[in-house]
């Protein structure tokens, strides 16, 4: 009996040209989209300030944060790395206070307008970033995961033997 092939064939792009330029316009061109991510991120946000916010409301915050951090590496804001490090800091302690309180999710008023800050900070890249930055920024996002780079907001214990 013969062993089965690996081979699968590629998927063929219809219309090539479109999917090329497709990642050259601006992601505020793609209006859904844009319009999308606006709206849960800023959803996100006031769930964290009226204290209702889950751990997915994290999750979302703690991602668009990291992609703001990635674009301004790449170029877009580079001269707010300071602020944006400072919000991930403060939306780090907010996380881990978060967790240790059973998921109950506060902030003080500087965590309230550091987050904010880079939020619309955040907006404001993503009005101006195409969208092959914006998977270059996911990428190196994944990259810094995976390297072991990225702060985790639970600890966990090593056992020692």
């Amino acid at each position: 009996m013969r062993k089965r092939s690996k081979y699968r064939p590629r998927q063929v792009l219809q219309n090539p040209l479109d999917f090329v330029l497709s990642g050259l316009k601006p992601v505020r061109d793609l209006s859904n989209v844009y319009l999308d991510v606006q709206l849960r991120n800023r959803q996100a946000l006031e769930q964290v300030r009226t204290g209702h916010a889950t751990r997915q409301d994290i999750d979302l915050l703690i991602g668009a944060f990291n992609i703001a951090e990635a674009l301004a590496i790449q170029g877009l804001g580079r001269d707010w790395i300071a602020e944006i490090n400072a919000a991930q800091n403060d939306l780090l302690e907010l996380a881990r206070k978060g967790v240790a309180r059973d998921m109950r999710f506060t902030m003080n008023a500087q965590q309230w307008e550091s987050l904010r800050l880079v939020l619309d900070l955040h907006e404001e890249q993503l009005a101006n970033a195409t969208a092959y930055d914006i998977e270059k920024a996911h990428d190196f996002v994944l990259a810094v995961i995976r390297k072991g780079k990225a702060r985790a907001i639970v600890e966990t214990q090593k056992e020692t033997t």
